[in-house]
């Protein structure tokens, strides 16, 4: 079956989607979110539970993006594109069938709280901070006995589906991407509307915007209020592979049953255990800090690490 056959009709084609890809990659690179080198370090920081399942695994674990422990995250991200969509609604007051479209993809990006629009999203995510040994980041993430894992970032590199990203806070350069998708996302629908999409353009405005939300919504965690800025957050964005759903994990949070997901670095080391990148730990407040220490080094050896520095916190804290 060649393409023309397998893409024919309304469904979005094989090339319409590489160029939302290639969009979305061009507005990232903008943005700034590859602004680091390989060499540098990123932090983990986690519980001791977390600790010990990250060393025993081999793994780093991913959040379902709807999962992630502050759920209004992405909401940030969708309001600040919602905002745009609006503001390009009044610029268009002229065109009724691109303001028509522009109000149906507001009701798209609509969220119901009985059923969460990216509730089944394909996107991964896992936290990492550029500071070491920073205060907020025991205390939001790690407490009472808690470790941050150093990784070199070159070591995270796995595959064109699994990045590592700079979390954006500036609040100009958010408008400024939001601005541009809002005014693609129009584009890239008119574009398409051609053939048997003009019968029912309702309908291709539907498939059209299901794929695309894909390719932007991956943008979304990379979006933080500026008020978050001392976290200085990276994050691994991974995409589900069909191959990987037997892997996903489910975890009870307070509020909702999670889902994450083990990622490896096979990147790193072309061995047959399994390594991670990790350049240093640190040990975390609450702990006993020499036994505790000496149990670190040792569980380090033993998983096959040799030679990772190991430090005891130097915040003071009182929990």
């Amino acid at each position: 079956m060649d393409d023309t056959e397998y893409n024919s009709g309304m469904q979005v084609t094989l090339q319409e989607n590489e160029k939302y890809r290639q969009f979305v990659s061009e507005i990232a690179q903008e943005m700034g979110v590859f602004d680091f080198k390989g060499d540098d370090i990123v932090w983990h920081y986690t519980n001791g539970a977390g600790f010990l399942g990250i060393l025993q695994s081999a793994s780093i674990y991913a959040t379902q993006v709807a999962s992630l422990n502050d759920t209004t995250e992405t909401k940030y991200a969708s309001d600040i594109y919602k905002a745009a969509v609006a503001e390009l609604i009044k610029e268009r007051d002229g065109d009724p069938e691109a303001a028509a479209f522009l109000n149906r993809v507001l009701d798209f990006v609509k969220d119901e709280p009985d059923s969460p629009t990216h509730g089944t999203s394909k996107f991964f995510v896992t936290c990492f901070s550029g500071d070491e040994d920073e205060l907020t980041q025991w205390d939001r993430y790690s407490k009472p006995n808690g470790y941050a894992i150093g990784l070199h970032l070159r070591g995270l590199f796995r595959e064109p589906t699994s990045q590592v990203y700079r979390v954006v806070y500036d609040p100009e350069k958010q408008m400024t991407a939001a601005k541009k998708i809002a005014a693609a996302t129009l584009d890239f629908y008119r574009t398409g509307l051609t053939g048997e999409r003009l019968d029912d353009p309702d309908e291709w405005g539907k498939l059209f915007f299901s794929a695309w939300d894909e390719w932007v919504y991956k943008l979304a965690p990379l979006a933080k209020d500026k008020k978050w800025r001392s976290e200085n957050e990276f994050r691994l964005v991974h995409e589900l592979k069909v191959s990987e759903f037997p892997d996903v994990r489910f975890s009870q949070k307070p509020k909702m049953l999670a889902r994450y997901l083990p990622l490896d670095t096979p990147s790193w080391v072309k061995r047959r255990s399994k390594l991670l990148p990790i350049a240093k730990v640190w040990i975390g407040p609450g702990n006993h800090p020499a036994f505790t220490k000496i149990s670190v080094q040792l569980l380090l050896e033993q998983m096959g690490y040799w030679n990772i520095p190991v430090e005891v916190t130097k915040c003071t804290v009182d929990w």
